[in-house]
């Protein structure tokens, strides 16, 4: 959703200022988006999780034993292990980085306006820094959950330890290492995030434009 540029630009298209969007659809509709996909996709997760951490000795050794293993041992729940964990702090996640995407986006083209770009090249730059800025902003909350969730993922198989739920893990990963225990992998999910992120929304926001300037060509035609 792009929300942050002016009324009807030069090409045509129509946007929405970030301050006049109806922010409660905004976030309702796009935190039921975003769980619908969380609850067809998460078993995917979970699979995901106990292949990368099978051991050689182990008979789960493709997606398939993987998948009769869990369902055998726990059934249908087994495939959703650490899922109410992953959607409490998915949502808030979710709204901080459109929040911040958004806002940022104003801001930016703000800022270029002075210097005159092409609309594209102008939407490429503030497109991306607000898609690096919100993935980091996100990573704040999204990685400790991201531990949490995979912990419960992966609890009692092979040897690991077992939980009695999300707050559970936080209480003996804190205890075990400190805060800095929910944040392991953060270095690493902000360098892999943040960078795709810019990549992703500059080419978004570019190619609105470029598509928007097509069709008013054929418009005109």
């Amino acid at each position: 959703m792009d929300a942050a540029q002016s009324n009807k630009g030069s090409f045509g298209q129509t946007e929405i200022n970030w301050d006049k969007l109806d922010k409660t659809k905004f976030y309702v509709v796009g935190a039921g988006l975003f769980t619908g996909v969380t609850v067809a996709l998460y078993p995917i997760s979970v699979v995901k999780t106990r292949m990368q951490v099978a051991s050689s000795a182990s008979v789960e050794r493709n997606t398939f034993s993987v998948i009769k293993g869990i369902l055998r041992a726990d059934g249908v729940p087994g495939l959703y292990r650490g899922f109410g964990t992953v959607i409490t702090g998915a949502v808030p996640t979710r709204i901080l980085f459109m929040t911040t995407l958004e806002t940022t986006k104003a801001a930016a083209f703000r800022m270029l306006q002075p210097f005159k770009l092409s609309e594209p090249t102008q939407a490429a730059i503030a497109n991306g820094i607000a898609g690096m800025t919100a993935s980091l902003s996100s990573q704040t909350i999204f990685v400790p959950i991201d531990v949490v969730s995979q912990k419960l993922m992966v609890q009692g198989y092979s040897g690991y330890t077992k939980y009695s739920g999300g707050m559970d893990v936080v209480r003996k990963v804190v205890k075990a290492d400190g805060i800095r225990g929910l944040y392991r992998g953060f270095g690493l999910s902000v360098m892999t995030y943040s960078p795709s992120s810019a990549v992703w929304w500059a080419s978004y926001g570019t190619s609105q434009r470029l598509i928007w300037r097509w069709v008013c060509l054929f418009e005109d035609m």
